[in-house]
């Protein structure tokens, strides 16, 4: 077993199989890694300061009680948004990334709510204050469609990373917004995975290994676990912010899946990295506007 493998596992607190090590073994234990987030980001001051406007909640689904927070519009702004107090305010679910947590897009939750919208942030499994060991992106978006059924439908998504990648997918289970807005989504699993066995320092042999692996894993064909598949079917409206400089993340391939995606919308932000773009105030109102303006 090489020394990067090896390291990698202990990282993350992954068992290493008994001896011998056989390439069906390795290939196994790099899909555990793959899949395995490291807990414990930390929540910064202003991240904290969101989460005292929520209501905390937890969620059933099938990996557990998830950790998550609701926002509700003040009774004004169902008032003047919907027009009726028998009206239900729509709702919006915010999807963090890889390694990251719900409060991460808190910035989003207090102007949605301005505009008379429900919002709805969570742990990941495997994530923040949630059970579990594991995240993928068909796990998020198979989440995100048990979320559905307990907390009622979503009118919008607002994804970052790996939460954008789950978001679209959703899609694909059953999952019906009338909008997504995606901030710097990668383009598919099988880019992540060549990436992941490019660090893991995989053999050609093993890489290939490795990917199947990584299919038998999270159940499903990573071929089929890519935003292009999505956007051929442009299941909704869609707008993509992006900083072209991103190095997490290619602004390119999201240029190709928004070419691909009828009627979506890309907005460049540069200057914004991976994580900036997550609390930059004209990106929120962009966001908010948008989502608005689907009612």
């Amino acid at each position: 077993m090489s020394a990067v493998l090896l390291a990698a596992a202990a990282k993350r607190g992954v068992p290493v199989p008994p001896v011998p090590h056989d390439a069906d073994a390795l290939a196994e234990l790099a899909a555990a890694i793959f899949v395995r987030p490291l807990r414990g980001a930390r929540r910064v001051p202003r991240e904290l300061g969101y989460l005292e406007t929520a209501r905390r909640r937890t969620l059933r689904t099938s990996q557990g009680a998830l950790a998550a927070w609701e926002w509700s519009p003040a009774p004004e702004s169902v008032l003047r948004t919907l027009g009726g107090a028998g009206d239900a305010p729509p709702l919006v679910g915010l999807v963090h990334g890889w390694e990251g947590h719900g409060a991460q897009l808190g910035a989003f939750a207090a102007p949605l709510a301005e505009a008379g919208f429900r919002v709805l942030a969570f742990d990941a499994p495997g994530h923040g204050d949630s059970p579990g060991d594991e995240a993928h992106v068909p796990l998020v978006g198979r989440t995100l469609a048990e979320i559905e059924r307990e907390a009622g439908r979503f009118f919008a998504l607002i994804g970052h990373s790996m939460g954008a990648a789950g978001a679209a997918m959703s899609t694909t289970l059953g999952v019906a917004p009338r909008g997504l807005v995606l901030l710097a989504p990668p383009q598919s699993q099988l880019e992540r995975l060549t990436r992941v066995a490019a660090r893991l320092q995989l053999a050609d042999g093993l890489r290939e290994k490795f990917f199947a692996a990584v299919e038998r894993r999270t159940a499903a064909r990573n071929a089929d676990v890519d935003l292009r598949v999505v956007a051929r079917t442009a299941p909704c409206a869609l707008q993509v912010f992006h900083d072209p400089a991103d190095e997490d993340a290619s602004f390119t391939a999201t240029e190709e899946i928004v070419a691909l995606w009828r009627g979506a919308r890309l907005v460049p932000v540069p200057g914004r990295g991976h994580y900036r773009i997550l609390a930059t105030p004209e990106i929120v109102r962009q966001a908010v506007e948008f989502i608005g303006g689907l009612r």
